[in-house]
């Protein structure tokens, strides 16, 4: 038996030629290579050396791996969850597994409970073929029917899905019990990666009939575990599934997740020995992961840590009152303040050694000459800029916080207030009610579809900030459509340039996205935005 996977071959800093190819691999274990990656994420100091560790090397079977995340999930409803964001996409992959998924390195999107995803027609019509025979943990069948039942629940505006716009518009057929016929209602030959990162979680259908408010502390899926525990804000235990459908995995009898806001603590509690590995959020903890002789297995990815501007309501309603915010602040120094390390600050939502940079459509630098002209301007126009700036109430976040607070603070007509909220507070008053007037986010991505789309487009699932650009809508949709590489490139070129005139977002640390782990630990395949396949991780002894 063969999978199928689309990749499309997107440009390097090389220069290399591209082009749309698709690749055929075997059934086996696909390795994911992660610690050969690219350029290292962490960046500055002086690294100690990584332990003798293969993040690929051969598991023993049985044994307990304990992951350290930041925040707490609200549940495990795949209509309900930002499914493959870091806080979800490894929780959600250890009770769901995924129908396909984006390999974080490459971009290609590779099959997992499906064999394939597929279409002839240029992306109007595709195919989702599943593999025969998969059951959920509750007995029943993983089929066409079920993967139609769970989009066409996101599809409901009753249910208030965030997979709500993507999945509105499709048109669903079971051609038979393992072929779901998908019609785009345009065509888009990029849908694979928004299965992958938006509907590759399938919940069990007579287990969400049954409670579908319950669902999401009781989940019911396909994948290599179940979840047997959870002490809310503490931790989560998954016990292996004897029902998944590939008999020799999971490795583990049982995955801990731990919550630890500090990425310090992470770091100090992995190499103590007191959990097994963690996902680095950013670059300076994947460079202190180093330091402390972890194994760090690594991919860059363009994408990073913004702070969103909420356009939708004064004083960010004003463009001259984000350029001068931009203007104002320095990225580099921002990192070696906040994180204490060496690391260069981003340029923009594309760092320059990732496909599809832009050369001239950096981020503008520092201007405080040009920042304080501005506030002076918004100043004389009656709208001094004054806002409260929403955060995480973590370490790393406050202090991003009380920075940006400190460097506007020296210039006259500018006032901030830092308003600090838990996981659940910001998730929902940020990402679900959009109740902020400035706010941190984050993105990393491999290739920009459909990511970029999301966060950039009107209406886009992850445009927190309720930005609209006529002019940046049509070169999203032409890249959106586009298979020719030049075509695409030349389209984020010209969104690039939009975004660094117009600030929607304002990108101050590089996406990195790294496992952090102790030498016994294998099996490390990353996904989606900095997120784990339980399925094959394990202990070499």
């Amino acid at each position: 038996m063969t999978l199928t996977a689309r990749r499309l071959t997107v440009p390097t800093a090389a220069g290399h030629p591209s082009g749309m190819t698709r690749r055929v691999f075997s059934a086996g274990v696909v390795s994911s290579a992660l610690a050969a990656s690219l350029t290292a994420c962490g960046g500055g100091g002086d690294s100690a050396d990584a332990p003798a560790a293969d993040p690929t090397a051969p598991a023993v079977r049985g044994g307990t791996a304990t992951l350290i995340l930041s925040l707490e999930a609200n549940g495990f409803d795949p209509a309900a969850v930002n499914p493959t964001g870091i806080t979800y996409g490894t929780r959600m992959a250890a009770v769901f597994d995924a129908l396909v998924y984006a390999d974080q390195r490459t971009g290609e999107v590779r099959p997992q409970l499906a064999e394939s995803l597929t279409t002839a027609d240029g992306g109007t019509t595709w195919v989702l073929k599943l593999r025969p025979g998969v059951l959920f943990s509750d007995g029943t069948t993983l089929d066409a029917d079920a993967v139609r039942f769970n989009w066409a629940r996101a599809a409901d505006p009753g249910v208030r899905s965030p997979q709500y716009r993507i999945a509105k518009d499709l048109r669903l057929a079971v051609t038979d019990p393992t072929t779901l016929t998908v019609t785009l209602p345009a065509p888009n030959p990029h849908f694979d990666g928004v299965v992958a990162r938006s509907l590759a979680f399938v919940g069990s259908p007579k287990a969400i009939a049954a409670d579908a408010a319950g669902f999401a502390a009781n989940p019911v899926g396909a994948g290599p575990f179940v979840l047997a525990s959870w002490t809310r804000g503490s931790q989560m235990t998954f016990e292996r599934n004897p029902r998944y459908w590939q008999p020799e995995r999971p490795y583990l009898d049982r995955f801990v997740v731990r919550t630890a806001l500090d990425e310090r603590q992470q770091v100090d509690t992995v190499s103590s020995g007191g959990a097994d590995l963690l996902l680095a959020s950013s670059q300076a903890q994947a460079g202190a992961a180093r330091d402390a002789g972890l194994g760090v297995a690594e991919a860059v990815l363009a994408g990073g840590f913004l702070v969103v501007f909420n356009t939708a309501r004064a004083p960010f309603d004003d463009v001259r009152a984000r350029q001068a915010f931009a203007a104002a602040l320095d990225s580099s120094d921002l990192v070696r303040t906040v994180y204490g390390r060496d690391t260069p600050g981003a340029a923009g939502l594309f760092p320059a050694d990732t496909p599809f940079a832009a050369a001239d459509a950096r981020q503008p630098g520092q201007d405080l000459a040009r920042a304080q002209s501005l506030l002076d301007e918004l100043a004389a126009a009656g709208k001094p800029l004054k806002f409260t700036f929403t955060t995480l109430n973590s370490p790393a976040s406050r202090k991003t916080a009380e920075y940006v607070q400190s460097r506007l603070l020296t210039l006259k007509n500018a006032q901030m207030e830092i308003r600090a909220v838990d996981g659940p507070g910001y998730q929902s008053g940020v990402i679900v009610n959009r109740d902020f007037q400035a706010s941190l986010f984050s993105v990393a991505f491999t290739d920009p579809e459909p990511t970029l789309y999301e966060l950039l487009r009107t209406g886009g699932q992850a445009n927190l900030g309720a930005w609209s650009s006529a002019e940046a809508d049509r070169a999203l949709d032409e890249a959106r459509t586009a298979v020719d590489t030049a075509v695409r490139q030349a389209a984020y070129a010209r969104v690039q340039r939009i975004v660094a005139e117009q600030v929607p977002v304002w990108a101050y640390l590089n996406a990195c996205s790294a496992t952090a782990y102790r030498k016994h630990i294998t099996g490390v395949t990353m996904f989606g935005d900095a997120c784990l396949l339980p399925d094959r991780l394990g202990r070499t002894s």
